[in-house]
Formats: C-alpha cells, structure tokens, sequence
C-alpha cells in the first residue's frame, strides 16, 4: 500500500519570488520543481538541465537523467536562435511542475505560459504550438517503464482541432483525438508506451532545424500511440502571477496503475511543441512503513515521510 507515502523532489534553480502568491498557493502541499524566474533570453535548458550527463534523447528506450545546470548546450549562444527569447520566450515557459500523494493516488500538475487548449500562433512563424503531454518513467526492481499522462488538444474557437508546428505532430493529434476506443478522444488518459514509434519529438516545421538544435535536450513532446490505461481526471485552471497567466493542468492516477509493488524512482518530464523549454526532474516514491512509529516532540507519529536529498 502508499496510504500516504514518499518522496523526494530535486528543487531546481528558478529564481520563485515569494513576494507573489497566486501561483505558489496552486502548488501548496505538493513537491515541486519551480523554474518560473527563468524567460526572455535565456532559455530554461540553459538553467535546468544537468552537467556531464548522457541522455537518451527523444526515445523511450532509456532512464533519462535527472536535470540540472550546465547539460545542454546551444551552437550559436545563450540568446541565439534557437534559444527563446523576449515575450515569445515567455509564451513557451514551464513554470511549475509538482505532485503529491492523496491516499492510493498520485496527483501530477503541470504550471505553463502557453495555453494547452486554445495553442499559441506566431505571426511571424506562421505557425501554432501546443503545451505538450507530461511523460512519467517508472523505475523498480522490475525495470523500467514509460507513460505519458495526455493533455488536451489545442482548438479553435469553433471547435476546429489545431494543426501544430506544421503538421509535425498530425499522428499525435490524430491518437489524441481519436485513438480511444471507437475512435473516441484520448485527452487526459494515462498511456502505457511500448517503442519510440509511440512519441513524437521537436524538430518538425516550425521548430528546430537540425543544424542549429541544442544539444542535451530530452525532446518528447506528445505520445502518438500505446496503451490506454483510461482517464486520469485531467482539469484545467489559468492565473495571473509572475506578470502573466499561467495555464495549469492537473493529472489524477492511482499509484498501482504506474507500479504493483514496493517503491519506485519517477521521472517526469513536459515541453512545448516547439521545444524551447522543459521543466522536469525525479522524484521517489516510498511506501508508508505503517507498523513504524516515530517519536517526535514526545508524540508517537507515523512514519509518513521519507526523504532523501
């Protein structure tokens, strides 16, 4: 059981002003990785991705690294295409990233700058962008396994689903809004991925080209196949903090649809379509040791907690 179990968050630099509280009061009670200080001309790549790490791309094949400062590298510069920049940096920021135990379930919630319902068009691109799915990696003593926690597919006012960065990501699209059963949506369900065929990456029109991409980056951005494990009760809230409006999802899953038994390392990881930001991290999850007492302040406690820095 994980009556109320866990955990341990790396706590990423991010420059969190705590004079300002809308956005912080969202996340109250969960471990979370902020990086909401970090937009305009330096991308949180720079900030927020690890130092002398391998990684493993766009796959689903390997355990991808933990990030932090230093792992990511641009070919022309901090401030040079392709590293966001200005407002249009803003637009693409992942702010917040945080999660935390309710019972048997683990709530997953995702803080951006682009709106995962309605997209984002830049004029001077011609082209849309979406907020991207959260991808979860699962580590046990029975290996390692991949899902993607859906968001919602960008539409127009009318309805009209939205073709993003050109077409790149028409598959995802398409499992997106028709991959459920009967051809029904899929939007906000827990997927289980099988192969690399099952994620779709940055780097279509609209997004990086292949002679100027950073090098480092985790690049999944929507998962495009797999197996549905059903919905995952995803909701949808916006603010104002920060001098901008912040669009916050909210995933519910029960822990036993990621892991049957014991503890588990989680990775998560978020982008937007174009690729010019992340927020991620690991986290541990760890099974209350309900027979454990613990004496603090001269009351017997549950050991409820556990972490590891």
């Amino acid at each position: 059981m994980y009556a109320r179990a866990w955990l341990v968050a790396a706590i990423l630099a991010g420059g969190m002003s705590l004079a300002t509280g809308d956005l912080i009061e969202q996340f109250a009670g969960f471990d979370a990785i902020w990086e909401v200080g970090v937009s305009g001309l330096q991308s949180s790549y720079y900030v927020d991705t690890k130092a002398n790490q391998s990684v493993s791309g766009p796959t689903t094949g390997y355990w991808l690294p933990e990030l932090g400062p230093d792992r990511v590298t641009y070919p022309y510069g901090i401030g040079q295409v392709p590293s966001p920049g200005g407002a249009v940096g803003r637009v693409f920021d992942e702010a917040v990233l945080g999660l935390k135990i309710e019972g048997d379930n683990l709530i997953l919630q995702l803080a951006g700058g682009l709106n995962p319902l309605t997209g984002y068009y830049d004029d001077g691109w011609k082209t849309w962008y979406g907020q991207g799915d959260l991808f979860l990696d699962v580590a046990d003593n029975a290996g390692v396994r991949h899902y993607a926690l859906l968001n919602a597919w960008g539409r127009l006012p009318d309805g009209t689903p939205i073709t993003l960065n050109g077409g790149h990501f028409n598959a995802a699209r398409s499992f997106h809004l028709t991959g459920g059963p009967e051809r029904g949506s899929l939007e906000g369900h827990l997927i289980r991925l099988g192969s690399d065929s099952h994620v779709t990456i940055a780097g279509g029109t609209g997004a990086y080209t292949p002679s100027i991409a950073p090098q480092g980056l985790d690049l999944r951005v929507f998962a495009a196949g797999g197996l549905d494990l059903g919905p995952a009760n995803l909701t949808h809230i916006s603010l104002t903090d920060f001098g901008q409006t912040w669009y916050i999802q909210r995933w519910t899953v029960s822990l036993t649809d990621l892991a049957t038994q014991g503890g588990f390392e989680l990775t998560l990881h978020a982008s937007p379509s174009c690729g010019n930001d992340q927020i991620g991290g690991r986290f541990e999850i760890v099974p209350e040791p309900s027979s454990i007492l613990l004496a603090v302040g001269g009351a017997a406690v549950g050991l409820a907690f556990r972490r590891r820095v």
